[in-house]
């Protein structure tokens, strides 16, 4: 029988993987990334998305050889949620803020982000990230 402790854990590890793939961008190692994503994942960025993790990636690659881009991601307003299935849904709005030349941050833009995990033989891993705007523009 699975006790709060199990289901607290399994948030924190889920919670953990998204932090660490996003620290992984920001310190420009992109592609050290690629870990917390399930083989077949789905992951949308840019308006565009990419399939398993060959492609995933590639988008990481051309991540993190754009090194002039640093940026810092901040997650916030996170609401999780557990699925009957099993799942882990994750829901937060993500801040991306992009280093200027003086050095300071910009707020370049604000996400609302779903990070769907699942359980596999390897452990947790996202298995579908979407990324839309917060406030679209017309």
């Amino acid at each position: 029988m699975e006790t709060l402790a199990d289901r607290v854990g399994e948030v924190a590890r889920c919670r953990g993987l998204v932090a660490d793939y996003l620290r992984a961008i920001d310190s420009g190692r992109a592609t050290a990334a690629i870990d917390a994503f399930a083989e077949d994942a789905d992951f949308e960025a840019h308006g565009q998305v990419f399939r398993g993790h060959a492609e995933i990636r590639g988008f990481l690659t051309r991540r993190e050889a754009d090194s002039a881009r640093q940026t810092a991601h901040v997650l916030a307003n996170e609401v999780v949620t557990r699925h009957d299935d099993g799942g882990i849904e994750l829901r937060a709005l993500l801040l991306l803020h992009v280093r200027q030349p003086d050095g300071s941050y910009r707020l370049d833009r604000v996400l609302d982000t779903v990070h769907q995990f699942r359980n596999g033989g390897g452990g947790w891993r996202i298995a579908r990230r979407t990324a839309t705007p917060l406030h679209p523009t017309a």
